[in-house]
This record gives structure tokens, C-alpha cells and sequence, in this order.
């Protein structure tokens, strides 16, 4: 995705493109602390039985891939990268900051109109990926990074372990 985001942006210097220089801010540390505490926050929401039956999905295919804890991390920081740079820096700047978080978060399938229970968990997700989605521009890309990986990493963990019937 990132090839992508940097096509989409029109090939800009590497150095402008990735923003290197504010990776070992404290911005991604922040990132990382906020993606953790939402991730806890969504472990918490999907702990009922409902939550599971509509995550039921999600919760199969990572379990079937047998993650380590090598896997997690990377999964996580591969996503996390990609799909900042694609959303964040490539598709809005050209859509709105709003329309791109209920695009992004519509693709992953958590907004479905026929199915209230997945939804509601998916408008939870909304308020994480609108909040990336204006930190961009105060906090940068980095932080956004962090917070997506730190997020998936907790969930990849989580479900990857969880004993559920799932």
C-alpha cells in the first residue's frame, strides 16, 4: 500500500514522503499509547457472547493463522504502515478526513446496515479512525502509525489466545 500512497501522492522525495525525521518523536509513543488503550477498550466491548457471534469471522481467520508474537508485531506494524500511508497521506488528500474514516472503516466490513450488533462495534471504530484521521495534521504520520499498530497488535494478540467457542 505504501507504493501506492506514494504513486497517488505523485512520486514526492522519500525523505518528504515518509517523514523519517519525527518516527523517534514522542508523538509516536503518544500514538502508541492511544492505539493500546483503544485496543483494550475494543477487547472490553467485544468480550459478550453477541460481540463474538458477530465477530465470530474475524475471530476464525486469526485464530487459523496461528500467530506468534513475532506475527502479531509484524501484521500489525504492516498494516499500521500501510494503511496510514495509503488513507492518511495519499487518499485524503483528495477526501474529506470524515468520508475516508467511514470508507476505511465500511472496507473492513464492521458497518454492515443489516446487522445493528457488528455496527455499532464498527461506529466504535469510527471514533478511533476519525480521531487518526485529524491527528494527522497536528500530530503527524507517525503517531497515526502507532496508534493502528498498537490497536491491531492488541486484537491480533487477543484473538489469536482468547478460548472462546468461536
Amino acid at each position: 500500500m505504501v507504493p501506492l500512497a506514494w504513486l497517488i501522492q505523485f512520486l514526492p522525495p522519500l525523505p518528504d514522503f515518509f517523514q523519517l525525521d519525527s518516527f523517534f518523536s514522542n508523538r509516536t509513543l503518544v500514538g502508541v499509547e492511544f492505539g493500546v488503550i483503544f485496543g483494550v477498550i475494543m477487547v472490553l466491548a467485544t468480550a459478550t457472547q453477541k460481540a463474538q457471534i458477530s465477530f465470530k469471522d474475524q475471530i476464525r481467520l486469526i485464530r487459523s493463522f496461528n500467530l506468534s508474537l513475532f506475527d502479531c508485531v509484524f501484521l500489525s506494524l504492516c498494516a499500521g504502515i500501510g494503511e496510514e500511508y495509503l488513507f492518511r497521506i495519499a487518499i485524503q488528500e483528495w477526501v474529506h478526513p470524515l468520508l475516508t474514516a467511514v470508507i476505511f472503516v465500511a472496507i473492513h466490513g464492521y458497518i454492515r446496515p443489516r446487522d445493528w450488533e457488528t455496527t455499532k462495534f464498527g461506529l466504535l471504530i469510527l471514533v478511533f479512525i476519525i480521531v487518526l484521521s485529524y491527528a494527522v495534521y497536528d500530530q503527524g504520520i507517525w503517531f497515526c502509525i502507532g496508534a493502528h499498530a498498537a490497536y491491531d497488535f492488541v486484537l491480533f494478540y487477543h484473538w489469536s489466545r482468547h478460548n472462546s467457542e468461536y
